[in-house]
C-alpha cells in the first residue's frame, strides 16, 4: 500500500510526462486536463481547478515570488491555494453578462479555456487581449464601438469572472512600492511541478546506479529511508 506522499509523487510525475517537452500553451492545456477543467469552463473555473489540483499535489501553502516594477527587488510571499480556489469560480449558473449600449442591450460572453488557444499567435499582450475582447462581443465588433463602450464591456467580464485574472497586492521590502502582482496560475504550477519531477528523477538516479534499484522501488520507499539512502551515496 502506497502512502498518501508516493501516491503525490507518482500523480506529479505522471503529470510531467504528459506536459514536460510541449509548448506553453500545449502544457497549460494538459494541467488543465489533469485538474478536470473541460475548455468550455471559464478562465477563472479553470485557475480555481489548478489550484485545487495544486493543493492536492503541493499543500495549501504556496511560496511565491515577483520582481518590484520598481527596483526589481524579488519579493518573495506566501498564498494559500485552497482558500484561494474557493473564490475564483463563478456560480456555474450565472446568467451571461449584459450591458446597455444607447438604447440597445449587448449580451457577452465570458472568456473559455478554449478561447487561449487562438491567443498564441498574438505579437504582444495588447494584441492578444484585443483578439479575446472580439470572442466575447457576439455580432458586435471592438472596431464599432467607442473607448467608454469597452471599458465597460472589460470591467463587466472581470466582474463575471473575477478569477480569471489572480493578483496580490504587494509592498516591496526594499522602497516600498505598492503594486498588483498578477499570477499567471499555470505558469506557477508547472514551475513546482517540474522542480518536484527533476527532484525525483534525480533521486531515482542516484540510488539506481548506487544499488541496481528500479525506478518503481526507488519511489516506492518511504520518504525519510529514501534521504537516509541518498545521504549514505553522497546525492542529498
Amino acid at each position: 500500500m502506497h502512502s498518501a506522499a508516493a501516491r503525490r509523487e507518482q500523480d506529479i510525475l505522471a503529470l510531467w510526462d504528459r506536459a514536460a517537452g510541449r509548448a506553453r500553451r500545449q502544457r497549460d492545456d494538459a494541467l488543465f486536463t489533469a485538474a478536470g477543467a473541460a475548455p468550455t469552463d471559464s478562465i477563472g473555473a479553470g485557475n480555481a481547478a489548478l489550484l485545487i489540483l495544486r493543493t492536492k499535489l503541493f499543500g495549501a501553502p504556496w511560496q511565491l515570488r515577483a520582481a518590484c516594477p520598481a527596483c526589481h527587488t524579488d519579493c518573495e510571499f506566501v498564498a494559500d491555494s485552497a482558500v484561494l480556489a474557493d473564490g475564483l469560480a463563478p456560480p456555474a449558473d450565472a446568467a451571461p453578462p449584459r450591458i446597455a449600449l444607447g438604447d440597445n442591450e449587448l449580451t457577452l460572453r465570458v472568456p473559455a479555456l478554449s478561447d487561449l488557444a487562438g491567443l498564441a499567435a498574438a505579437p504582444d499582450r495588447v494584441a492578444a487581449a484585443q483578439s479575446l475582447l472580439t470572442r466575447c462581443l457576439g455580432d458586435a465588433t471592438p472596431a464599432a464601438l467607442d473607448q467608454d463602450a469597452l471599458d465597460r464591456i472589460e470591467a463587466e467580464l472581470e466582474r463575471c469572472d473575477p478569477g480569471a485574472i489572480v493578483a496580490f497586492a504587494l509592498d516591496c521590502p526594499d522602497c516600498n512600492h505598492t503594486w498588483q502582482a498578477v499570477i499567471d496560475i499555470a505558469p506557477a504550477l508547472w514551475v513546482e511541478v517540474q522542480a518536484a519531477a527533476e527532484r525525483s528523477l534525480l533521486e531515482v538516479d542516484a540510488l539506481a546506479r548506487e544499488y541496481g534499484w528500479s525506478e518503481a522501488e526507488v519511489l516506492a520507499l518511504p520518504r525519510a529511508r529514501r534521504a537516509a539512502y541518498l545521504q549514505l551515496v553522497g546525492a542529498s
